[in-house]
């Protein structure tokens, strides 16, 4: 369903609690499970975050007393904005992976350029332009195959989550944090791919002289 559809779905829904528990019940034992358990997750996520005040992923007994405090008040939960150490470390954990994607990405081109350039090149007379690009293609589709292992390793790295509510997440400061992040981590990234080109030395072809030098000559 569209998202306009899927609000008013949940509008109606929402005004009719029997009709929600029919619709529950309804579903296959399977689909149930999953409906529900996503639900628990995502809310308990967001109930842990709202809890946990000092950010450090234990819920003291006290930060547990004000949560239970505020939520049994029944007053409004304000919508506080992400925070300069949230920011940063969401900066921290969205551009690492682009630093790989870039540097996978202009290494390959650079690698595989220079190859179909001093060889392949050579047998069907293309420009060097034309070799880049081909080398481009290459390491484009070797990138989709890495995409996956590159996501996986800056997993491994452990970076801090920075436990962004619901709210923050769709905020305009973090979209645009994250949109910072990942244009400089791929710049960064794309730098260091050229490092390459420190180590492929080839022979520089002498230039042939030009009608003038051959005149003055």
């Amino acid at each position: 369903k569209s998202l306009p559809q899927a609000a008013q779905l949940a509008a109606e829904l929402a005004s009719e609690p029997e009709k929600l528990h029919d619709t529950i019940d309804a579903l296959p034992p399977a689909q149930r499970r999953f409906a529900c358990l996503n639900w628990a997750v995502h809310e308990l996520e967001e109930e842990f975050i709202k809890a946990d005040a000092d950010g450090d992923g234990v819920i003291t007994y006290a930060e547990f007393r004000v949560w239970a405090t505020n939520v049994l008040s029944g007053k409004p939960e304000p919508d506080l904005p992400a925070s300069r150490e949230q920011l940063r470390i969401l900066f921290r954990t969205t551009m690492l992976p682009f630093i790989g994607f870039g540097f996978t990405d202009n290494a390959l081109m650079v690698i595989m350029g220079d190859a179909i350039d001093g060889h392949i090149g050579t047998l069907l007379g293309i420009s060097t332009l034309a070799a880049a690009a081909m080398g481009n293609a290459i390491s484009n589709g070797a990138g989709m195959v890495l995409h996956g292992t590159v996501e996986r390793f800056a997993a491994a790295l452990g970076l801090v989550d920075p436990k962004l509510t619901r709210t923050q997440k769709r905020s305009k400061e973090v979209k645009n944090v994250k949109m910072l992040a990942g244009i400089l981590g791929v710049m960064l990234g794309c730098f260091l791919g050229m490092s390459p080109l420190l180590v492929l030395r080839r022979d520089v072809k002498p230039r042939p002289a030009t009608d003038d030098a051959a005149t003055c000559a």
